[in-house]
C-alpha cells in the first residue's frame, strides 16, 4: 500500500513537469511572434511627377479626301460552258491556258446519232417539200382547167340560147365545171395542210441541225481557257460545266462602297489603282445606283488594262470623295470616345480639361470636327485613352 502511494506521487510530479515545459515553450513562441509582427515605420507616399503630353494646334484647311478600298482583280468576262446535248467526249482540243478566238471549237462529242437524226429529219422535210410542190403544180393546173371550163360553159349557154346546141350538151359542160371546181377545192386543202406539215418538218430539221452543232463546244468570246473538266471517253450531260473561258486582256476590280462614296463618283471617271508597287490608271465602268438591301452598299467596277498584272491579284483603289473646304480637323489619335460621345483634351492651368466635340466625317488619319473646337486652340495630340479630366500634366517639348 505504501509502495503504491509512492508510485502515484512520482507520476503526478512528472505530469506537472511536462506541463511547465509546454507553458514555457508557448510563452517563448508568443514573444517571438509579437516581435516579428510589431508595426514598422510607415512608408512615405511619393507624389508622381506630372504626365508629359504632346499638343497640336487646331487649324482650318481644305481637304481632297479619298477612300482607299482593297479588292481582288477579276477577268472582265467569265463563261462556264456546258454542252446542250448529252453524249460521249470524242475529242479534247484545248487545255487550260490555251488562247482561243470567239467561235473556236474546244471539245467534240461523238455525234453519229445526232447526224442520223438530222439526216432523217432532212429527208422527211425534203419529201414533204417535194409533195407540196407537186400539189401546188396540180392546183395551178386545176385552176387553169376550171377557168377554161368556166369559159366553155358560158359559150355553151350562149349557143343554147341561140338553139345551136342541145340542153344535154350544156348540162355536160356544167357537170365538168363542177367536177373541176371540186378538184380545185381538194387540191387547195392539200396545199394548205401541207404547209403546216412542211413547217413542222422544217422545225424538226432545224432542231436536229442545232443539236448536231451543239455536239461541238465553242468559245463564246476571245480569251483563255481556264478549266477543262472532261476527258476523252467521258459521258457528259447538259447539266455539267465542262469548260471555263475567261477574258483577261483587261481586268475588273469589284468593290462595295458607302453611299457618300458612291455619290462622289461618276461613270467613266479615272481612278488610280495600286497593284503591287505600281499605280495603274483605271476607268469606272459600272456603279450601282440603288444600294444592296442587306449591306446598304453600292457595287462598282473599275476596269484596268491587263498588261503586267494578273487576275487574282490584290489591288487598292483611291476613290475621290467630295471636297471639304475650310474645315477644322484633328488627328484620330487625339479623340477619345466614351458612352457614344467624342472628346478631346485641352490644358488649363497645367491640368487637363475634357471637351466634347462633334465629328462629321473621317478622312484618312483625321476627323473633321463640326462643333466643339475653334481654330487656334491646342489639344493633346495622342495617347489620350488613359487620360482623365483634371489630371496634372506638362507639355512635352
Amino acid at each position: 500500500m505504501t509502495e503504491s502511494i509512492h508510485h502515484s506521487g512520482e507520476s503526478f510530479g512528472s505530469r506537472q513537469l511536462v506541463g511547465s515545459i509546454i507553458a514555457i515553450i508557448t510563452a517563448i513562441v508568443l514573444v517571438i511572434g509579437l516581435f516579428w509582427t510589431q508595426k514598422g515605420p510607415e512608408a512615405k507616399l511619393e507624389e508622381l511627377p506630372p504626365l508629359k503630353v504632346v499638343l497640336i494646334e487646331v487649324d482650318r484647311q481644305d481637304l481632297d479626301p479619298k477612300e482607299s478600298l482593297i479588292g481582288r482583280l477579276q477577268p472582265t468576262k467569265t463563261a462556264q460552258l456546258k454542252f446542250e446535248v448529252q453524249g460521249r467526249v470524242k475529242q479534247r482540243i484545248v487545255e487550260p491556258g490555251t488562247f482561243v478566238e470567239a467561235g473556236q471549237a474546244l471539245l467534240l462529242l461523238d455525234n453519229e446519232d445526232l447526224q442520223d437524226q438530222f439526216t432523217q429529219a432532212e429527208s422527211q422535210y425534203q419529201i414533204e417539200q417535194a409533195g407540196n410542190l407537186r400539189d401546188q403544180r396540180m392546183l395551178k393546173l386545176a385552176k387553169d382547167n376550171l377557168a377554161l371550163q368556166q369559159a366553155e360553159v358560158q359559150r355553151y349557154e350562149q349557143l343554147n340560147n341561140d338553139s345551136l346546141i342541145s340542153a344535154s350538151q350544156l348540162d355536160a359542160a356544167r357537170q365538168q365545171r363542177i367536177s373541176l371546181d371540186s378538184q380545185v377545192s381538194e387540191l387547195q386543202y392539200k396545199v394548205t395542210t401541207a404547209k403546216s406539215r412542211r413547217s413542222l418538218k422544217n422545225s424538226e430539221r432545224d432542231v436536229a441541225q442545232r443539236n448536231l452543232k451543239r455536239a461541238t463546244l465553242i468559245a463564246p468570246f476571245t480569251g483563255y481557257v481556264n478549266e477543262v473538266n472532261a476527258q476523252v471517253g467521258d459521258f457528259v450531260t447538259a447539266t455539267e460545266v465542262i469548260a471555263t473561258v475567261v477574258d483577261t486582256r483587261s481586268l475588273d476590280l469589284h468593290l462595295d462602297v458607302r453611299g457618300e462614296v458612291a455619290a462622289a463618283l461618276v461613270l467613266g471617271q479615272d481612278i488610280s489603282v495600286l497593284v503591287g508597287a505600281k499605280f495603274i490608271q483605271g476607268e469606272l465602268i459600272a456603279l450601282q445606283p440603288d444600294p444592296n438591301a442587306f449591306t446598304n452598299t453600292h457595287a462598282l467596277r473599275i476596269r484596268l488594262p491587263g498588261e503586267n498584272i494578273q487576275s487574282g491579284m490584290l489591288a487598292s483603289a483611291n476613290l475621290p470623295l467630295a471636297q471639304q473646304l475650310d474645315v477644322i480637323t484633328v488627328p484620330v489619335s487625339s479623340v477619345t470616345t466614351n458612352a457614344g460621345e467624342n472628346h478631346v483634351y485641352v490644358i488649363q492651368d497645367g491640368h487637363l480639361k475634357r471637351v466634347s466635340v462633334e465629328i462629321s466625317q473621317r478622312v484618312g488619319s483625321e476627323y473633321i470636327v463640326s462643333a466643339g473646337l475653334k481654330a487656334g486652340e491646342k489639344i493633346v495630340a495622342r495617347d489620350v485613352s488613359g487620360l482623365a479630366d483634371g489630371q496634372q500634366v506638362v507639355v512635352y517639348r
